[in-house]
């Protein structure tokens, strides 16, 4: 009955089930808690969730943790607690396959990759060989960090050992453009026999991270004239290609391709579409598929703020920040980035300096090197350029070539001198 119930989602009966059971005289089994952590994983129950763990313990229900282990580290680290998912490793005396795989997607997932990968090395050297699912986690962890050697030595591994999933396969492709190996890529890419959209979708994506995205889009005008199977990340895909190339044109072609093909409404694909037409200047096409979302984000809400800002419709940026502000949308540094670069290009100085303010006392923001940019660049145009040099002495960071170009363009344009003999003397005589 639990598993059932967990196979529906219905998470909260799964556990009513467990809670009748231990009414009755029947006794769990390492089966029953495995079913019971999932439930409690998916309702967000993590004291619950320790209690079962504490059962599992007194109850010495699996001594070995072999299915239980798992089970475990997957629980804690969907709460994001990956010092008890290590302990919970550690514990383990016999660590199987399943174990070892647990962690290692987990550190995978979650970024850590050098971890994953100390992992994949030490199982290794424990005489354990890695499947399909270990290999697949471990190209991840490769491709996140670029570790290029490391991913060409598992590819060797997958052709000797003759290992055909289609996932394994894709996972290389990935590794392979994540590192920037397109070359590589594409050569995999051709190799395989049967392609599947999420092949496709890899591909696609992978030239577009890659900053070819005119290839990524001729992939997908492939797709699309071959009639192969497309599905929302291939859009997905090729919108946020689209927006890198600033081609209006082609940006309506594929959205009007979009609805051709079926595809239903969807946050992400909206938000994407907000963000394209921005970028290619069609602000009211922008705006209009903003205002039809059901759903804002704080990430649509800066993709519309970052193009009112770059064609200059300040005062439409200046609105719709409010408005994100009133709908409880709390705005990140890059919407901040958005908006002070917006008030930069239109000369509202105190506008932005509130902005800038607001950030830190208001939202908890600390300032990176990009919004001092904007600010000395803010200021610098408009001719303050005291008080430029100002936040450029108290930032908490060196200054970057960037925040002194800034200052120095500003000088050259209100012919100020005497900064400019100032900052060539600091460079001169810098001061430790």
């Amino acid at each position: 009955m639990m598993f059932c119930y967990n196979q529906r989602s219905c998470y909260q009966q799964a556990l009513n089930v467990f809670v009748e059971m231990q009414k009755s005289t029947l006794q769990p089994n390492s089966i029953t808690m495995m079913e019971v952590l999932l439930s409690c994983s998916n309702l967000g129950c993590l004291k619950e969730g320790k209690s079962v763990h504490g059962t599992i313990i007194r109850n010495t229900l699996e001594p070995n943790f072999y299915f239980l282990g798992p089970a475990l580290i997957n629980f804690y680290a969907d709460f994001g607690r990956l010092r008890d998912c290590k302990t919970v490793f550690s514990i383990i005396q016999e660590k199987s396959l399943i174990v070892w795989n647990s962690l290692i997607a987990v550190y995978a997932y979650k970024g850590i990759s050098n971890e994953a990968l100390m992992l994949f090395v030490k199982m290794q050297s424990q005489g354990l060989m890695p499947d399909s699912f270990t290999l697949v986690s471990s190209l991840s962890a490769c491709g996140h960090i670029r570790f290029i050697h490391l991913g060409s030595q598992i590819h060797s591994h997958i052709v000797k050992t003759g290992i055909s999933h289609e996932f394994v396969h894709n996972s290389l492709i990935d590794m392979y453009s994540k590192s920037g190996f397109m070359n590589s890529a594409y050569e995999l890419f051709k190799s395989i026999q049967s392609r599947s959209v999420v092949t496709w979708n890899t591909m696609i994506r992978g030239f577009s991270d890659n900053g070819d995205s005119v290839e990524a889009i001729n992939f997908f005008d492939h797709m699309y004239l071959k009639s192969l199977e497309m599905d929302r990340v291939t859009f997905l895909s090729a919108i946020q290609a689209c927006s890198s190339l600033g081609f209006i044109e082609r940006a309506k072609w594929i959205h009007n391709k979009l609805i051709t093909y079926g595809s239903e409404k969807d946050f992400y694909i909206d938000t994407a579409l907000c963000d394209m037409y921005a970028k290619c200047g069609d602000l009211q096409m922008a705006r209009t598929v903003f205002d039809s979302m059901s759903e804002r984000s704080v990430v649509s809400c800066s993709a519309m703020i970052a193009g009112y800002g770059f064609h200059g419709e300040i005062k439409d940026a200046v609105f719709i920040f409010s408005q994100m502000v009133d709908m409880g949308i709390k705005p990140n540094d890059v919407t901040f980035m958005n908006i002070l670069s917006a008030c930069s290009h239109g000369g509202y100085v105190e506008t932005g300096l509130a902005y800038f303010n607001s950030m830190i006392n208001d939202f908890g923001i600390e300032p990176k090197s990009e919004h001092f940019s904007c600010m000395v660049d803010l200021l610098s145009r408009a001719g303050d350029l005291n008080s430029a040099y100002h936040i450029i002495k108290s930032m908490p960071f060196p200054a970057d070539s960037s925040i002194w170009r800034a200052l120095l363009n500003g000088c050259r344009i209100h012919k100020r001198m005497d900064m400019i003999n100032r900052i060539k003397e600091l460079f001169e005589h810098p001061v430790f």
